[in-house]
């Protein structure tokens, strides 16, 4: 197959699902509009909207498949959909999560508030209307996602996150060590629930020693050593899931905090390592692990396993390939 990923770029995952298809005998190509601090360097080509559009008539005549990223495609506004739904063109739209997170939808879902996307609940409405209209396949990334698009698309399927695994070294925690390293990324404070962290890092640090690190403002490759570093990893504690921050830590065979809706939790498989901790919990789980270090590196093997086993890079291509041809 010869299968076009645009335009956005999100955790890395265009490129590494273009390698990953590239490696099974496919010829995969990804383009990439959207450009940020984190420098993923994932084997796609960096490019503009303009640029990009030039490229359409010819992107469009060699590809079986088109894998549009984020609820963007080649033009703004949509103007090529049209086009490519009367050229017979094989679409999927590849949602994750921001794009559409409306927040009527949070207010009914989740517990906690979480921060407006940068679309209002109207905008994201109509963008969905649009592209289910000339697009019949979603995907998404967890069940946390799903619920904001099934009322939409007339298939929506849930492809785990892809990570090389074998581009993470592993580094189980020390349970011998005195001191360990917690580490933290805000990437987005308020999504991620930063302020909580910060909390109870604080309150910790009265009675017990070890070492913390956020992480900020650094490209993804200078944050991925400084995961190396760690024993523990504190990922997001308000949306309801886990991402990729999480999938690189686990690889590494990181112990995860982060917190599983329960509602979610259950249509993860049953061996999920992450250890589960709601916002205001965040001190006791922390205070747990640090001061009973025992579970760590059982918890780190266990990670790596899971990632292995769900989130590699060929395990993930694989699924991804089952929904092209079922397009």
């Amino acid at each position: 197959m010869q299968i076009v990923h645009a335009p956005t770029e999100i955790a890395g995952q265009m490129g590494i699902l273009c390698e990953g298809l590239r490696a099974k005998g496919h010829y995969s190509s990804g383009y990439n509009w959207f450009h940020s601090y984190l420098k993923y360097r994932g084997r796609i080509m960096n490019t503009d909207a303009y640029e990009l559009s030039k490229l359409i008539n010819t992107l469009d005549k060699y590809s079986d498949i088109i894998h549009f990223h984020n609820g963007n495609t080649f033009f703004r506004q949509y103007l090529d959909l049209s086009y490519l739904h009367e050229a017979g063109k094989k679409i999927v739209m590849h949602h994750w999560g921001n794009d559409v997170r409306s927040m009527a939808k949070v207010r009914q879902l989740n517990p906690y508030a979480l921060p407006s996307s940068y679309l209002s609940d109207e905008e994201i409405h109509n963008n969905l209307s649009m592209l289910s209209k000339y697009i019949d396949t979603a995907i998404v990334q967890d069940y946390e996602v799903y619920p904001y698009v099934k009322d939409y698309y007339k298939t929506v399927h849930v492809l785990p996150l892809a990570c090389k695994i074998n581009d993470l070294p592993v580094s189980y925690p020390d349970i011998s060590k005195k001191i360990y390293k917690v580490i933290h990324a805000p990437t987005n404070r308020s999504f991620k629930g930063s302020v909580y962290v910060e909390a109870a890092i604080h309150k910790l640090k009265q009675n017990t020693e070890f070492i913390y690190q956020a992480i900020e403002n650094m490209s993804h490759e200078e944050a991925l050593q400084a995961y190396r570093e760690a024993d523990i990893v504190i990922d997001q504690l308000m949306c309801g899931s886990y991402g990729m921050l999480s999938v690189e830590a686990m690889a590494m065979g990181k112990v995860v905090i982060a917190f599983i809706r329960e509602d979610v939790r259950k249509n993860f498989p049953v061996d999920l390592p992450i250890v589960n901790s709601k916002p205001e919990t965040v001190y006791e789980v922390l205070s747990g692990l640090i001061n009973n270090p025992s579970s760590l590196a059982q918890i780190g093997r266990a990670s790596r396993e899971y990632v292995l086993k769900y989130h590699e890079m060929g395990v993930v291509t694989d699924q991804l390939c089952k929904i092209y041809q079922q397009l």
